[in-house]
């Protein structure tokens, strides 16, 4: 079980460096990100309302688990308010207002939200075993279908901000490996301890940040694409978690 769930934390940070050698190569036009920006929303609401939360519905109160996804909501919204967008892929609209010469601070911001977030994801993966075969299978085909256009969006940013395409990838690289970190974390730290019998709450709370990166992604692409684009890949992405619990995972 740790071996399968490292393997597919491994899956997903190669996700996001593909998608930051593709930004090197060959850059990314914003209507083709926003093709996956959507695909991935739709992964992330399906996980969390097919699977995430039936789940932990049954061993916790309905009191416990709005607090749980509203604490998880509230963390990435208040770290995109106060601190940087978590998700560089889900606020890629946003991206032509820096220059080059904030560089510097956009690192560091990145470093700080974005650590947090890929963390998350690495702790969901770690855990999403706790509620069986097909809830394991969702999660890992929700983080790495939404790491692809993250790393693409990030190193784009990078480079767009003035850094070359080595430093970009790097940095890409560097940020992303929190994913790793958060795995760690979910399996020898939360597993295996007495935080264990809390870990439905934790991945509700986790479920809420998935939420808060699916709703922002989708309502921050209305603004400069077509609602047909977004809402048909939205549907794909959720018809792949749909198809995902039809042929749960075993081994």
């Amino acid at each position: 079980m740790i071996l399968a769930t490292f393997i597919q934390s491994l899956l997903a940070l190669s996700s996001a460096l593909a998608g930051a050698v593709l930004a090197m190569v060959v850059g990314a036009s914003h209507r083709n990100l926003c093709a996956l920006i959507s695909l991935a929303a739709g992964a992330l609401l399906a996980t969390t309302l097919m699977d995430i939360i039936p789940e932990a519905w049954g061993t916790t109160s309905a009191l416990a688990v709005a607090i749980a996804l509203g604490s998880g909501y509230l963390l990435f919204a208040l770290l995109s308010r106060f601190v940087f967008h978590v998700c560089p892929a889900c606020a890629a609209s946003h991206f032509d207002e820096h220059t080059s010469s904030e560089f510097g601070n956009i690192a560091v911001l990145l470093g700080i939200a974005f650590g947090i977030h890929s963390a998350m994801d690495g702790a969901a993966i770690a855990l999403g075993n706790e509620f069986g075969n097909s809830t394991e299978l969702s999660i890992f085909l929700t983080v790495t279908a939404h790491k692809f256009p993250e790393g693409l969006a990030l190193c784009g940013l990078l480079i767009g901000s003035g850094a070359s395409k080595p430093k970009a990838f790097f940095l890409t690289m560097l940020f992303e490996v929190t994913t790793l970190l958060g795995w760690l974390l979910g399996t020898f730290v939360i597993r295996g301890s007495f935080i264990n019998q809390w870990f439905p709450l934790i991945l509700l709370h986790i479920g809420g940040g998935f939420v808060y990166l699916a709703l922002h992604a989708i309502l921050g692409e209305r603004k400069k694409h077509p609602s047909k684009l977004i809402f048909t890949w939205c549907l794909i992405g959720i018809a792949i978690i749909l198809l995902a619990r039809a042929f749960p995972f075993h081994g």
